[in-house]
């Protein structure tokens, strides 16, 4: 860290930014180069390993990246730990001058505060390979988290496309009922003013009902009371026309015809019997018959009347 940080930082001309694999053999040179050279160390740092490439986590598995650990070796020298100089955007190029004191500097102000004492015991080589065996991993499970990121923010967008379109069925449906709910009083109202209305036509078709009925009632009483007032004057008529009849001249002819046949018819009678008998004819011949004879010949009263009135026109 002393000589990254007394070396002044070199100018070149542009160049094409090496790979990662050029990196890590040119770190690998550097660290055998001062292997060799410093005699002070008695213990080297061990060679930092090749992180294995990151597992393919499921969508449903959560994010959570290994921490990532450094092999730190002893001090270079016995000098004392010194803050390295900050990276400056402006003037620091890891693509144009990729060299150990930019990296370190980079990986310095990138890193955080608990790994920065850790980082500044180590050697420039070895936070070099360090970084760039876990840059693959760090940047694959970058890549992981941004798909699922993207994968996240997809459903999250989809989400809210459900529910704004759920929410503007909702509001359709909330309408929807809201006019259904209005139909519906509308639709009582007008069930209930009809219902009135048909119990006042009933209430008034029940009272012409009942006003028929008594005036029904009154007719048939009436009409009892004219019938037996009727059948009183019938009785009446028929009892006076029965004695007018029997007072008048047409009784007193009706029974005169009524008796003369009767007297005919009981007289035939007796001669007949006396006959039947054996009564003889010629002991009373003259009277029987001048009798019998005088009866046939008699006229009618019908006759006699009509004479009468003949006589009197």
């Amino acid at each position: 860290m002393p000589e990254a940080a007394a070396a002044p930082p070199k100018k070149s001309t542009k160049r094409k930014a090496p790979s990662m694999g050029e990196k890590e053999a040119r770190g690998e040179k550097r660290k055998k180069a001062g292997a060799s050279t410093s005699g002070a160390r008695t213990e080297e740092a061990p060679r930092p390993k090749q992180a294995p490439p990151p597992p393919t986590l499921s969508s449903e598995e959560a994010l959570d990246v290994p921490p990532v650990t450094t092999a730190v070796g002893g001090p270079s020298s016995g000098k004392g730990l010194e803050q390295p100089p900050p990276f400056d955007p402006s003037r620091d190029s890891l693509i144009e001058s990729p060299c150990p004191v930019a990296a370190t500097r980079y990986i310095c102000n990138m890193a955080p505060d608990r790994d920065v004492r850790v980082l500044w015991k180590a050697r420039n080589a070895d936070v070099v390979g360090h970084f760039s065996s876990h840059a693959a991993a760090v940047v694959a499970w970058g890549g992981e988290m941004v798909k699922r990121l993207t994968k996240a923010h997809q459903k999250m967008n989809a989400s809210r496309d459900h529910f704004d379109k759920a929410m503007g069925q909702h509001a359709e449906v909330l309408a929807r009922l809201e006019e259904l709910e209005t139909l519906r009083s509308r639709e009582k109202e007008a069930a209930e003013a009809q219902r009135e209305v048909l119990e006042a036509q009933m209430l008034v078709e029940k009272e012409a009902h009942e006003a028929e009925k008594a005036a029904r009632e009154m007719l048939e009483a009436e009409l009892e009371e004219v019938k037996s007032r009727a059948a009183g004057d019938a009785e009446r008529l028929k009892l006076e026309g029965k004695e007018e009849f029997l007072k008048s001249p047409e009784f007193d002819t009706l029974l005169g015809k009524k008796a003369g046949g009767f007297f005919k018819n009981g007289f035939f009678g007796c001669v007949d019997q006396w006959r039947a008998n054996g009564y003889p004819e010629e002991e009373h011949p003259a009277s029987f018959l001048n009798v019998q004879q005088t009866i046939a010949e008699m006229p009618d009263e019908e006759e006699v009347q009509e004479e009468e009135e003949d006589e009197d026109e």
